[in-house]
């Protein structure tokens, strides 16, 4: 026994499990943080910052070949691979180290090493037994593969944020976000990029317009994305690799590196999941209820191994929910307006409803749009793309925005706002907005639900 028990123990440092410990210990409580890997998680280490710093980098070219497209600059110049790799790990560890000085400041200790949880209201480590009054199992998710011939000759997201070089042939399996975001960067860095997703369409939980919108101007920058396509086979070759595929298309495609992109499965390596008696769901994720606790007492868990939304900030929320319980408050997890960020080249961004789904919540949506093309901002700044606002017909309450373009989602606070508050179109109209900024779209394309935009299409 460590001779001391802790008022929280947090299982997991990824953005979920060290928020909650920070959150908990800033209400005095005792908490004990344990991390096998990188304090960060997924997210800071090899996930969303990674990945954005990419993103960034390729949007800057992209900027820069448009305005030397239009000779505005003389040339597109040429760029480093190695010191944008370089960068990245450099922001990666800023942050890190960020996190790991705002756990010590606040007084939580970590021990960074993997944790076992055997029995409640114990974890284990080292052949050490660490009591806990609460328990909050923040492990995360892992990369999952499809059980295809040749599977081990791809790579996984982790191995694709640190590739020496650019490929010049790249294949992606799996057209979900971790798959189109690195075939976007990647394709502006200069690789002939290649998605195969087994669904009929990108994104299909979101609205179709919106994912049509994006996914014709991905096709028109040079992506090939071939839906509703399975992938057969990887076969090594001599200078590669051979991707075989069947559907509307069948065929073969070679490619310097294979990136399998198919998905994320919850983390319960070190969880005894049967000994504990910790219920899970069908996709082998654990069971909560509102306020993220199991149907163990005093066991919670948050994050990706809990399910739901796959997202950093999602995590957050739940976690603080956790704490919020522990320490006897009620309040519900509310993810109900849970802002989704897809950071391709152009980005998408969404809260709230799509039209197709408010039609199956009983709902009679009237949506409205507004094109980049009549906003001065977007104007000046080259941007292109695409604003969606699904109201309610009878309420005229706001229920959805969907954003395709430019500073999607930085936009997409504003439209969480009026999705939560569920903004009226009176509310919409007596809105003063910046001008110029991007934000006056959300505005206009809300009016236009009922043709009121002042600067939109006449109906």
């Amino acid at each position: 026994m460590s001779g001391k028990c802790y008022d929280i123990i947090v299982v997991g440092g990824g953005p979920g499990g060290y928020s909650a410990a920070i959150a908990a210990a800033k209400e005095g409580q005792s908490v004990l943080l344990f991390e096998g890997e990188a304090i960060g998680g997924t997210c800071l280490n090899v996930g969303c910052i990674p990945t954005k710093y990419l993103l960034d980098k390729a949007a800057a070219l992209e900027k820069i070949r448009s305005l030397a497209g239009k000779k505005i600059l003389e040339e597109a110049g040429y760029y480093s691979f190695r010191k944008i790799q370089e960068g990245r790990e450099a922001v990666v560890k800023k942050l890190v180290s960020g996190v790991e000085y705002l756990l010590k400041a606040n007084h939580v200790e970590v021990i960074r090493k993997n944790a076992r949880f055997e029995t409640p209201g114990q974890v284990t480590c080292d052949g050490q037994i660490y009591e806990g009054k609460n328990i909050i199992l923040a492990t995360g998710s892992q990369s999952s593969r499809i059980p295809i011939p040749g599977a081990e000759h791809a790579i996984t997201s982790t191995e694709a944020l640190s590739l020496e070089k650019v490929p010049k042939k790249l294949t992606v399996i799996g057209g979900g976000v971790i798959g189109m975001e690195l075939a976007s960067a990647f394709h502006s860095f200069g690789s002939e990029v290649t998605v195969i997703e087994v669904l009929p369409e990108l994104f299909p939980a979101e609205d179709r317009k919106a994912v049509n919108y994006l996914s014709k101007e991905l096709k028109k920058r040079g992506l090939k994305i071939l839906c509703k396509t399975a992938v057969k086979e990887i076969k090594k070759t001599l200078d590669g690799y051979l991707v075989a595929y069947e559907g509307e298309e069948s065929g073969e495609i070679s490619a310097d590196v294979v990136l399998m992109a198919t998905g994320r499965k919850a983390r319960l390596s070190g969880i005894d999941v049967e000994a504990l008696g910790l219920e899970l769901t069908g996709k082998k994720e654990i069971r909560t209820d509102c306020h993220m606790q199991t149907n163990l007492p005093h066991v919670y868990a948050i994050g990706d191994v809990a399910g739901g939304f796959q997202l950093a900030h999602a995590a957050y929320a739940e976690g603080e929910a956790a704490v919020r319980h522990i320490l006897g408050g009620q309040e519900e997890a509310d993810l109900a307006v849970m802002p989704r960020c897809i950071y391709t080249m152009p980005a998408f961004a969404a809260v709230g409803m799509g039209e197709e789904k408010a039609r199956e919540e009983g709902i009679q949506p009237a949506a409205g749009e507004f094109s980049y093309v009549g906003n001065g901002m977007a104007l000046a700044e080259g941007a292109e793309g695409l604003v969606r606002v699904i109201m309610d017909q009878e309420k005229k309450e706001t229920i959805g925005v969907q954003i395709v373009g430019e500073g999607a989602p930085e936009l997409i606070l504003s439209a969480s706002l009026a999705v939560k508050n569920r903004m009226t179109l009176e509310e919409w109209e007596s809105m003063i907005v910046a001008h110029p900024s991007l934000s006056e779209m959300i505005k206009e394309a809300a009016l236009d639900c009922f043709g009121k935009s002042i600067h939109g299409n006449v109906r």
